[in-house]
């Protein structure tokens, strides 16, 4: 079975490819994705990460931390990490420019590579907030002469203040640049700070905005037509929308069940409807429980790192042998659970934040604090 069938969002995904043919072309686009959870909104990104990686674009992908204590202008150091990753240091040099010292405050990983860089000038906290926000655009508008740039910002309600100064600074400064922005986050969850960014960069004439809302019936149907090679009946389309009410991780959950349990065809004939979950996360502990004992260790101490998780970091956590947790990894993957990070390569994350939050839920209180101890 496919994993996260996109259905329902053929409009959503002709404007964000038409977006992408636009910043191609020079004319920078800032997408804004709202909608509640489990509507599709990562889902989406990571299609729109596809189609772009596909046409020869440089993805950079960048995730707020939900949980508190992450440092500031967390969403923004990933994207910056994996730019200095995939790039030599003459290229680096060159993109840089003369503000390579500011960008390093806050991506000391550039220095790594470019080691005789000077310390910066001595500047009052918002001046030098300032100069980086100048030399980050500079450098944007550099490296995206030479290659088109994706930059993906999901759990954008999550973020901090000054990671969303910054993009309302490249707001301003992106309207000549082959550069796409596509920031996703939860309209129901918003601080203050992010209604007011939100309002800031509307005005602007290069954002588009995006509203995600549930399935329809159809696509529900279309859903489960996809999953089991079948159109199913009109009952069983009935059933599971009226019990996902067209929340597609609730589908996409439901769905997947159904096929393991190979319902797919049609009611429980002994009952005469679908009897599934009533909620998502009793959907999510089923699947769960199909996993392998050492599988879902592996999966419990992971989920202690977050929604998304690096492979090295979780190798040198369990102490286990490289080749047990890429076992219990691969297991994780075929399931759906888990799933590579697009664009990074050595990253995994949740295939959804809940099924991180059961898996974690479920630890006793001492297995939280031991698995937090190891980390």
């Amino acid at each position: 079975m496919e994993r996260g069938l996109l259905v329902g969002r053929e409009e959503e995904v002709e404007q964000l490819l038409a977006g992408l043919k636009d910043s191609w072309q020079g004319k920078g686009v800032l997408f804004l994705i709202g909608g509640e959870a489990g509507i599709g909104k990562s889902r989406l990104l990571d299609e729109l990460a596809a189609q772009a990686k596909k046409r020869g674009a440089s993805v950079l992908m960048g995730r707020c931390w939900e949980a508190g204590g992450a440092p500031p202008y967390w969403p923004w150091v990933q994207c910056f990490r994996a730019y200095v990753r995939s790039h030599n240091s003459a290229r680096l040099s060159n993109d840089l420019g003369t503000g390579a010292a500011d960008v390093a405050r806050i991506v000391p990983e550039i220095r790594d590579v470019l080691p005789d860089l000077p310390e910066p000038p001595p500047l009052s906290p918002e001046s030098a907030r300032f100069r980086l926000f100048d030399s980050t655009a500079a450098l944007l508008q550099r490296a995206a002469g030479t290659q088109p740039i994706l930059i993906v910002l999901d759990d954008l309600h999550a973020a901090d203040i000054p990671s969303l100064l910054l993009l309302r600074f490249l707001g301003r400064e992106m309207d000549a640049a082959r550069l796409l922005i596509a920031a996703a986050y939860r309209d129901k969850e918003m601080s203050d700070a992010m209604k007011e960014t939100i309002s800031d960069l509307t005005r602007l004439s290069v954002t588009r905005r995006l509203n995600l809302g549930r399935l329809r019936e159809i696509d529900v149907g279309t859903f489960i037509g996809g999953a089991s090679g079948t159109a199913p009946s009109p009952k069983l389309t009935a059933a599971v929308y009226q019990q996902t009410e067209g929340n597609p991780l609730f589908v996409d959950e439901v769905v997947r069940l159904l096929a393991s349990e190979e319902r797919l065809g049609g009611l429980d004939p002994r009952t005469g409807h679908l009897a599934v979950p009533q909620g998502v996360r009793a959907v999510i502990g089923r699947r769960l429980e199909q996993l392998s004992a050492p599988s879902k260790e592996i999966l419990a101490l992971a989920a202690v790192l977050g929604r998304e998780f690096d492979l090295e970091t979780l190798l040198k956590a369990t102490g286990r042998e490289a080749a047990a947790v890429l076992q219990g990894l691969d297991e994780a993957t075929t399931e759906g659970v888990v799933s590579e990070a697009p664009g990074t390569p050595g990253r995994f994350r949740f295939s959804h934040q809940l099924m991180r939050e059961v898996l974690y839920d479920d630890l006793a209180p001492s297995q939280r604090l031991r698995h937090h101890r190891r980390i």
